[in-house]
């Protein structure tokens, strides 16, 4: 029977997806990342899914790309295996839902840019993550070297990016790259809690958020303040605009709709 390289499960408003290649580390061949693509562009669709988790399986959470493709016979015009990742890794972060990165183990190169995708990160105590390109003479192509100084002082990011060391998950926690580091055996547990707590919000009004802190970084800090004040403007039209405050004057808890 054919191994399924990418297991699905929903819970409520949640949708947990496990990369389940734990023989290489969960490693991002042409299988999973159409698998994961496929996956992100049914959830964006749904409206019952409000929040996703992204995990493995066995010791690795990903180990980056699967190197054996790297001399795949190419012929002229295909997509190569690192277009492919590039992208699932834009799908990922304009995904338009909160994700979380539920780290279980080694994370390395593409496998630690796959969960600087996401919006919030926890690890498992026995996680090691780094950037392994250079250990291999490959220069990063999904946002190591672009991304990663954006997320941890830049001696640290060089550091990483520079000797390809993988460092434990409560390092980086301190760096703050992770938002938490559990015990291995209440990693998912904890990811869901978190995750259920989310999935009570506004969606519509996550969405937006999440846009406008997406793309703050990049303006300024006025371009940036009237972003924000036109998705505020235009959260105002919303159902869920007026049921949070009709919840709040009749002091029950609101039910969104996202809408």
């Amino acid at each position: 029977m054919t191994q399924l390289v990418l297991h699905t499960h929903r819970q409520e408003h949640i949708l947990r997806l496990t990369m389940n290649q734990p023989e290489n580390l969960n490693s991002l061949g042409f299988k999973l990342v159409a698998a994961l693509r496929a996956s992100l562009q049914e959830a964006t669709r749904d409206d019952a899914i409000r929040v996703l988790i992204l995990t493995g399986t066995g010791k690795g959470f990903c180990a980056g790309a699967d190197l054996k493709t790297m001399n795949h016979p190419y012929a002229p015009g295909e997509p190569d295996v690192l277009d492919c990742i590039v992208e699932l890794f834009d799908e990922l972060r304009n995904f338009p839902k909160p994700v979380i990165a539920a780290v279980n183990g080694i994370t390395a190169a593409g496998g630690m840019e796959l969960m600087m995708c996401c919006d919030l990160i926890y690890a498992a105590r026995s996680a090691r993550i780094g950037d392994a390109h250079c250990n291999y003479g490959i220069v990063p192509g999904g946002g190591g070297a672009a991304i990663l100084p954006r997320l941890l002082p830049a001696a640290i990011a060089k550091y990483l990016l520079f000797t390809g060391e993988l460092l434990p998950a409560d390092k980086l926690q301190h760096y703050g790259l992770v938002n938490a580091v559990l015990d291995d055996d209440q990693l998912l547990d904890h990811a869901t809690t978190v995750a259920s707590v989310i999935a009570q919000k506004s969606p519509i009004g996550l969405r937006r958020t999440k846009q406008v802190a997406n793309e703050a970084l990049d303006k300024s800090a006025a371009d940036a303040i009237i972003h924000e004040r036109l998705a505020a403007r235009d959260q105002f039209r919303s159902y869920d605009y007026r049921e949070g405050i009709n919840a709040f004057l009749e002091k029950r808890k609101p039910e969104f709709k996202g809408y």
